[in-house]
């Protein structure tokens, strides 16, 4: 009686909790209407020791997670222009944006053409630099006599070298877009008879949230239709497409994976108990477990990533058990006996649980938000799923005899099918391991490239792979910070760096590009008043024998020109008037802002593919110049802590086995052995069967740790054969799991789907080779 009393108190303490949890998810879900985080980045750890990439990775990420760039065409350009306003048509009020206007053309001659004459090319620069002033003269008479050889702007007269126009036309071959007819568009450089239209999509908030982009979809489905039907090709990428694919697989594998994991275990508690009442109770515990566990993660962190509920809905077969076990041993008691029972209970299904809770606790070890998020989401559902079964089920359980049924008796007496193995039999158990682990070893394989886990349809990879080369746009994922106390010095440690990266025939985007440092922009137009100087009368030496009576095509006389070059003087380019006009807008957000000391802008690349090329930059050393290789970086320390968490496996069984010992002593061993061997034996069955092993197939034998010794735990409790009690407990529990976190080895997510079937073979063996290591009490 005095555990009832104290299981009635405690009853109606879990239940104020309880309902505290169940208004606090019915605020932030129904009220506050959030959702939960679908950013993959968000999942990925975060580089204490280099907060630099860490923050200029995530402020180029923002600047692109708005973004849905579509290209539409691919025959003539006419084509092109009709598919882009059928287009534009059909996706109706969404912003959208395909025609330059002209104040924004005018807008970059009103911030260029002030400061032209401190604006050269590099290529410019070192024909100035060396050039005899006779080769000079060439150059501007065939500019003359040929106006149609390269952009210019204004007259020969004013500009005889065409050095602006030089400049531009640098500054155009770092993009493939051009304008034409006001639009923006592109040809195709491998087949130039395709053209393309360019349609720039910007939504309001961040590309994940998941409401804001679902919104867009239909509309920008039924702009594609609406483009294709005059044969035109649609191409589109952009953060907010992959964003919602993840989103709508992983609400997919929520469905299928919770759907799969019910029926089965439904049907099992059928099977075994023959009643509803059993399976309403254990449901209820799983219910109050995810209720408890999105509540506390939500205090916790703030958030709710999506993956983590995914792999919540694989928790359910794990909270599962401890309903399980406590029906297993209630059949065939009366209602009073339930007490007794229950205090014999205790004890072990409170080490059951501890050992599981330990695994999933050593899940928050490794630096990944993601995966601290599932170790506290999951440990805390798991407590709450056992509190609800130790507390509530007792007096929701007082009605009558639970009858034991046909298939329990039967799966229960499965038992003893099993022999207990001597030291001869563990001897050849072993031996036969040592072959597969061998074999196993033979073809394991470890890759921890962090794009093994990208999980986007092949059709969306596709498209952005074809929308890449078209656009030969630089990627995102290595780049270089530069950074400056000032920023003309980080423009002019900016500028040296760009030397030496076209040195070594890279493609550069870089803000100092179209922003030079005001020493460049003097020194420059030092040099081109110099050289013009030079070339004024050699000019006019050979226009007074060339040209005709009555030609326009003068020379400005020397006072023009020295007032010319005095009004340049005083005008010059700077970063707040460069950010402030319309003709930053491509580049804007490669200028980070201050990070750390002081500013810093981002230095894109593109030919930095191979692995040559990118150990050769990360051995490039400048002042304030900082390398960042996302991929290599997130991969490195993929690696680093799957070979951490292998150790921490190991100490995970050490500290295991101490709590075994403080229960069963020398005994012990028994119930830690077989998880032991069926993890060795899964890592062999992954190389086996073609897995690339990698951090998240040694995360699950964490897991692996806690389920499996349940197993030994329970039956270890009640040795003998002929007890079926502990075996059904055992496999009704391995079944669960099975059902659920053995479905996530159909994921479609890469991490999950390691997950899944690491615990597919784990669990499965854990569970065959725990009555082997049973004493013989026959």
């Amino acid at each position: 009686m005095n555990l009832e009393r104290i299981t009635r108190r405690l009853a109606g303490l879990w239940l104020v909790v309880v309902l505290a949890c169940v208004g606090h998810n019915a605020w932030y879900w129904g009220v506050q209407r959030h959702a939960p985080v679908t950013d993959l980045l968000a999942m990925l750890p975060t580089d204490e020791q280099r907060p630099l990439a860490t923050q200029a990775t995530q402020a180029l990420a923002d600047a692109g997670s708005r973004r849905v760039t579509v290209l539409i065409g691919g025959g003539d350009w006419a084509q092109a222009q009709a598919a882009a306003d059928a287009f534009l048509q059909a996706l109706g009020d969404v912003p959208a944006r395909h025609r330059v206007a002209d104040a924004d053309q005018q807008a970059w001659l009103d911030l260029y053409a002030p400061v032209s004459r401190g604006l050269l090319s590099s290529e410019t620069r070192a024909r100035l630099t060396a050039a005899p002033t006779a080769a000079l003269a060439d150059q501007a008479l065939a500019a003359l006599y040929q106006p149609v050889a390269g952009p210019r702007i204004g007259r020969w007269a004013d500009d005889p070298l065409n050095l602006f126009g030089l400049w531009l036309s640098e500054r155009g071959q770092g993009s493939r877009v051009r304008v034409q007819d006001g639009r923006l568009m592109l040809t195709d450089a491998a087949a130039p008879q395709r053209h393309y239209a360019l349609v720039l999509i910007e939504l309001p908030g961040s590309g994940f949230e998941i409401g804001a982009v679902r919104a867009v979809l239909p509309r920008l489905a039924a702009a594609t239709r609406a483009a294709q039907t005059g044969g035109a090709d649609v191409l589109q990428a952009g953060v907010p497409l992959f964003a919602a694919a993840a989103s709508d697989q992983a609400e997919r594998e929520i469905h299928t994976i919770g759907l799969g994991s019910l029926l089965g275990i439904v049907a099992l508690t059928l099977l075994a108990f023959r009643s509803l009442r059993p399976r309403l109770l254990v449901t209820l515990s799983m219910a109050v477990g995810l209720l408890v566990a999105t509540s506390v993660t939500l205090l916790w962190f703030g958030e709710l990533h999506l993956v983590t509920l995914v792999f919540g809905v694989s928790l359910l077969g794990v909270a599962e058990n401890y309903g399980t076990n406590y029906f297993s041993a209630r059949q065939g008691l009366a209602p009073n006996e339930r007490w007794t029972m229950l205090a014999r209970q205790i004890p072990v299904v409170s080490l059951a649980m501890a050992t599981t809770v330990i695994g999933y606790g050593l899940l928050a070890l490794p630096p990944f938000p993601g995966l601290r998020q599932v170790a506290v989401f999951s440990g805390v559902g798991l407590v709450a799923a056992f509190v609800t079964v130790l507390w509530w089920f007792p007096l929701m359980d007082g009605q009558g005899r639970m009858a034991q049924t046909r298939f329990a008796e039967w799966l229960g007496s499965r038992r003893a099918l099993w022999p207990c193995l001597g030291r001869r039999g563990l001897t050849v158990l072993g031996l036969v391991a040592l072959l597969l682990v061998a074999a196993g070893a033979a073809r394991l394989r470890v890759d921890d490239d962090i794009r093994q886990l990208q999980s986007a349809p092949p059709a969306l990879i596709e498209q952005q792979r074809e929308f890449a080369r078209l656009m030969q746009a630089p990627g995102v994922a290595q780049f270089f910070v530069v950074q400056g106390a000032t920023e003309q010095e980080l423009l002019e440690r900016e500028e040296a760096l760009t030397a030496r990266l076209h040195g070594l025939g890279l493609g550069v985007q870089a803000v100092s590009d179209w922003l030079p440092s005001l020493r460049r922009q003097r020194e420059d137009r030092d040099l081109a008043a110099r050289r013009l100087a030079e070339l004024r009368p050699e000019l006019e030496k050979r226009l007074d024998q060339a040209i005709e009576p009555g030609s326009t095509a003068t020379i400005p006389n020397a006072n023009a020109n020295a007032n010319a070059n005095a009004d340049a003087t005083a005008t010059e380019l700077t970063p707040s008037a460069w950010l402030a006009s319309p003709a930053s807008e491509p580049l804007r957000a490669q200028w980070l802002g201050r990070l750390g000391a002081g500013p810093a802008t981002a230095v894109l690349l593109r030919g930095a593919e191979s692995r040559e090329t990118r150990e050769a930059l990360a051995a490039l050393r400048l002042d304030g110049v900082t390398w960042v290789d996302k991929v290599g970086e997130i991969s490195g320390l993929l690696g680093r802590y799957r070979a951490l968490m292998s150790v921490v496996l190991v100490a995970g069984f050490a500290l295991t086995w101490a709590a075994l010992a403080w229960r069963f002593g020398r005994r012990a061993w028994r119930a830690l052995a077989p998880t032991a061997l069926a993890s060795v034996l899964t890592v062999a069955l992954l190389a086996l069967s073609g897995q690339v092993l990698q951090l998240f197939h040694i995360l699950p034998l964490l897991i692996l740790l806690g389920l499996g010794v349940d197993y030994g735990i329970f039956m270890l409790e009640q040795p003998d054969r002929r007890a079926t009690q502990p075996f059904l407990s055992v496999t009704l529990a391995a079944a669960s799991t099975l059902l659920s976190f053995g479905l996530l080895a159909l994921s479609g997510t890469p991490a999950l789907r390691a997950f899944g079937l690491t615990l597919l073979f784990g669990v499965f063996l854990a569970w065959l080779f725990t009555p082997f290591f049973m004493p013989d009490h026959d």
